[in-house]
């Protein structure tokens, strides 16, 4: 009678190969978790950099403030900052007008990036000194000679510095304009000190005065 050959692999294989499946079951669970992990770890990541790059930029305009307020006294002229959303910029008064202060090797104009904004408020008035229409009814020539005129004219900034140390009352916020909104706050008052807040949470120009009275 010829013998059966059984080949004793088979049950071997059967289980390396279940092995090896649930193996690459595994792998892909681990890919997915990974994935997961990296995408929660770069949103983070981007969110710490919104608020780093806040934090330097509100360090950086509270230093320039204390420079700019050195300067006004050392040189013995008025200086004042005309702030926008966007940024802001350093002034000289002089010659009987404010003109916008040349060649300084610091206090140089400083434009903020998305989402980065400013907001200032100059003795509890909303002062962006924004050009605002004549209600007078005017033809289209006078407009368009007005509109030249203006653009001629330099702006004026909302915080002053005044040679004798002392400045005008003001608040100045710095927020991020996105989602759970985070500001800092750089206050002076007329006797010329300037402080930076710690962040606060909320909008950078709808609660510029929040918990301004415990601060103070």
């Amino acid at each position: 009678m010829k013998p059966i050959s059984i080949q004793r692999t088979n049950k071997l294989n059967f289980f390396r190969s279940a092995h090896q499946a649930g193996f690459t079951l595994l792998e892909v669970l681990i890919a997915m978790t990974i994935a997961a992990l990296m995408i929660s770890v770069a949103t983070i990541a981007f969110g710490d950099n919104d608020l780093a790059k806040l934090k330097n930029k509100s360090r950086q305009f509270y230093g320039l403030l204390q420079i700019a307020q050195e300067e006004s006294i050392i040189r013995g002229v008025e200086m004042g900052v005309r702030v926008e959303s966007d940024g802001y910029s350093f002034m000289v008064y002089n010659g009987g007008k404010w003109q916008p202060l040349q060649d300084h090797r610091l206090l140089r104009p400083i434009k903020l990036d998305e989402p980065v904004h400013t907001y200032v408020n100059v003795e509890g008035q909303e002062s962006l000194l924004q050009n605002e229409p004549q209600e007078e009814e005017v033809t289209s020539d006078k407009r368009g000679q007005e509109a030249e005129q203006k653009k001629k004219e330099p702006e004026t900034p909302q915080i002053y510095m005044l040679s004798s140390g002392e400045s005008n009352q003001f608040v100045v916020t710095i927020g991020l304009d996105r989602d759970e909104p985070v500001f800092y706050r750089i206050t002076g008052d007329y006797v010329g000190n300037i402080e930076l807040s710690s962040a606060l949470e909320g909008h950078y120009s709808h609660d510029w005065d929040k918990d301004l009275e415990d601060d103070e």
